[in-house]
C-alpha cells in the first residue's frame, strides 16, 4: 500500500474509533454476551450508549463481524481443517462465486480471498476426511479448469488471542483451546442453542427461546449446563482488521530441526506477540500458521525478520498470504 494511502486510512481510523469505541471492542473480545450496562460501568458510559455504539459498529462501520460464542467443537466430534486453493485465472467475478460457495457450504468457519502464496483459503469443519473431500470435490468441480494448485491442512491446535494492539489496551489471556476428552454431542435443542448463539452471542434468551421453542429459564439453564460441560468455552468476537486500519496477514512455517522444547519456546513466543492474534499447529505442507494483524509491509518485515532471528535455527521454508475480503461464518447453521 502506498505511503499517502497508509496514512489515509489511519485517519479514517481515528476519525471512526474513538478511545470509548475501543475500550469496548475490547471487551467485546473477552466476553461478547456481556450486558450493555456492565460493559458502560467499566468504560465509562450509560448502557444505551454502549448499544448504539456496538450496532454501529456493527452495522454501520462494518468492524464488528461476528459476535459468537467459543464451542468446542473438537469436544463434538469435529476436526478444523483449512483449504488452500492457487488459481490460474481470478477475476471479480470467480472472486465473488468463491464467496457465495463459502456461504453455501454449511459448515464454512472462515472463507478468505487471498494475495501471495495462494489465492483461496477456506476453513472447515468436518468429522471425517471424507466430508474434507466431498467439500474440496464443490470447489474444483465449479472452478476445477482454473485452479493449478490445491494444498489441505488439518489443525492438530489453534489459539485465539487478543486483538489488543488494535486497541491499545493490555494484552489478556488467549481464549481456552477447544478439547475433546470424549466426544459427546448435545440434544437437538442443545444444538439449535450452540448454533443461534454461534450466529449472535448477544442475542436474548427471550429471543433464543423463540427460535428453539423453550422457555426463558430453560434456555438459561441449558446455556449454563453447556458452559459447565465444556460445550461453551466462552463468548467473544471477530473484528475486520481493515476497517481497523490494519492488514491481516497469514505466515506459512514449515520447520527442520525443531525439538518439542524449541517448539514450545517458539509458541510462547508467539503468544506473547501483539502481532499475533491465531496460532495454528498443522499437519501437511507446513507445521504452523501465525495470523498476525499489522499496519503495512515495513511491519511485516520487521516481525518476521524478529522470529527468523530468534527462530532461525528451526525455521525452515516459510511464505505469507494477505487476506483481501473475507467471510466468517457460523458452521453450525446447518443444524
Amino acid at each position: 500500500m502506498p505511503k499517502n494511502s497508509e496514512e489515509k486510512a489511519k485517519k479514517i481510523e481515528s476519525a471512526r474509533l474513538d478511545k470509548k469505541d475501543k475500550e469496548i471492542l475490547a471487551r467485546l473480545y473477552l466476553d461478547s454476551r456481556r450486558g450493555y450496562s456492565e460493559i458502560g460501568k467499566a468504560v465509562g458510559l450509560s448502557g444505551p450508549s454502549v448499544e448504539r455504539r456496538i450496532a454501529r459498529l456493527k452495522s454501520d462501520e462494518g468492524i464488528i463481524t461476528l459476535l459468537f460464542a467459543d464451542v468446542n467443537l473438537a469436544k463434538m466430534g469435529f476436526k478444523s481443517y483449512r483449504l488452500y486453493f492457487k488459481f490460474d485465472v481470478m477475476d471479480k467475478k470467480t472472486e465473488e462465486d468463491v464467496l457465495a460457495l463459502f456461504e453455501s457450504y454449511s459448515r464454512t468457519v472462515w472463507g478468505v480471498i487471498c494475495e501471495g502464496e495462494y489465492d483461496v483459503l477456506w476453513r472447515i469443519i468436518a468429522k471425517d476426511e471424507f466430508e474434507v473431500e466431498r467439500a474440496a470435490y464443490q470447489m474444483v468441480e465449479k472452478f476445477g479448469s482454473r485452479i493449478a494448485e490445491k494444498t489441505i491442512i488439518m489443525t492438530t491446535y489453534q489459539a485465539y488471542l487478543p486483538w489488543n494492539k488494535a486497541f491499545g489496551t493490555a494484552r489478556s489471556e488467549a481464549f481456552p483451546l477447544e478439547r475433546a476428552e470424549k466426544i459427546e454431542m448435545p440434544d437437538a435443542k442443545g444444538m439449535r442453542l450452540l448454533s443461534a448463539l454461534y450466529a449472535n452471542s448477544r442475542e436474548s434468551t427471550v429471543g433464543l427461546a423463540k427460535k428453539i421453542s423453550l422457555t426463558p429459564d430453560a434456555v438459561q439453564y441449558r446455556m449454563q449446563k453447556l458452559s459447565k460441560n465444556g460445550f461453551i468455552l466462552g463468548y467473544t468476537a471477530w473484528f475486520d482488521a481493515k476497517k481497523l486500519g490494519f492488514n491481516y496477514y497469514k505466515l506459512l512455517i514449515g520447520f527442520r530441526g525443531q525439538t518439542k522444547e524449541k517448539e514450545a519456546k517458539f509458541l510462547r513466543y508467539c503468544r506473547g506477540k501483539d502481532d499475533v492474534i491465531y496460532i495454528n499447529k498443522t499437519i501437511g505442507s507446513w507445521d504452523m500458521e501465525l495470523d498476525i494483524i499489522v499496519r503495512n509491509n515495513e511491519e511485516l518485515h520487521s516481525f518476521t525478520r524478529e522470529i527468523k532471528t530468534r527462530f532461525g535455527d528451526i525455521i525452515g521454508r516459510h511464505a505469507a498470504i494477505t487476506a483481501i475480503e473475507e467471510r466468517m461464518l457460523n458452521p453450525l447453521r446447518g443444524e
